[in-house]
């Protein structure tokens, strides 16, 4: 049943993308472009991501490796090109600037797409948004003994609510009149939760809240809705933009590798 909501919801961000704008390359002809030639000279796609956001990618202590949904995504893209794959790690506000610089080919870090929001407009004017490759829900969580109750997000101001710096999390705050404190990473967000002694409430992905409540006793007070999410490269690189696309497209084709992805990271 998850999976089939998992699908039914991507269809309908898949089909609302097209409506809101999304750029979506002609699939039946690949664009000019000279950022694959150069992908496949150097044998690797370089792939940039915020390694604190399970299930999307975290650092795996057992395997010293980079895992989580969007590492396996990546892969399918580079797969499709025909080289390996470089997960390359920084902090999240950082991702942006060092794919516009070049520095990597693409971000695949749970960015949030939405073009009729300012922060989706600020973030497409920087560089190109794919169409949606996954959707999930934000959620409002506290410890499981707290005693906050609300009913939106405007029943936060006054409390000590935490969010990441830069997501839309911290937007959907703002704009409902909410002052946030700010982490630079989940993980000092959320270590900053559950100590006891910092934050009430945290606003973050519910994929996050499921992967940290398998450790601590957390609970959801407040559902906001669902936010589409996108893969990102840069505008003179149509190419790369082509291929991002394709992968997602075919991906989501009846027994395409999306769902297998889908049920291993989120069901």
């Amino acid at each position: 049943m998850k999976r089939e909501i998992a699908v039914v919801a991507m269809v309908a961000c898949l089909a609302g993308g097209f409506l809101a704008g999304w750029f979506i390359p002609p699939l039946f002809e690949a664009p000019s472009g000279e950022l694959i030639s150069k992908i496949k000279s150097r044998g690797e796609l370089r792939v940039g991501t915020s390694t604190d956001y399970e299930p999307f990618e975290f650092n795996n202590i057992t395997s010293g490796k980079i895992e989580g949904f969007d590492v396996d995504v990546s892969q399918l893209i580079a797969d499709e090109i025909g080289v390996d794959l470089l997960m390359v790690d920084m902090a999240f506000d950082a991702l942006i600037g060092a794919c516009v610089a070049g520095t990597i080919d693409m971000i695949a870090a749970a960015l949030t797409y939405d073009p009729t929001t300012e922060l989706g407009k600020e973030r497409a004017q920087q560089l190109s948004p794919s169409i949606p490759y996954v959707t999930v829900a934000q959620v409002v969580i506290t410890m499981a003994d707290s005693l906050l109750t609300i009913n939106n997000l405007s029943d936060l101001i006054g409390e000590n609510i935490g969010c990441q710096t830069g997501t839309t999390m911290e937007a959907d705050l703002i704009a409902a009149g909410v002052t946030p404190t700010t982490f630079a990473s989940v993980l000092s967000l959320m270590q900053d939760l559950v100590s006891g002694t910092g934050i009430e409430a945290a606003y973050l992905d519910e994929p996050v809240f499921t992967a940290w409540n398998n450790t601590y006793d957390l609970k959801v007070i407040l559902r906001t809705g669902t936010e589409p999410m996108s893969l990102w490269c840069r505008h003179e690189d149509p190419d790369l933009l082509y291929v991002i696309n394709t992968v997602i497209l075919t991906g989501y084709e009846p027994n395409g590798t999306m769902y297998d992805l889908l049920d291993k990271w989120f069901v």
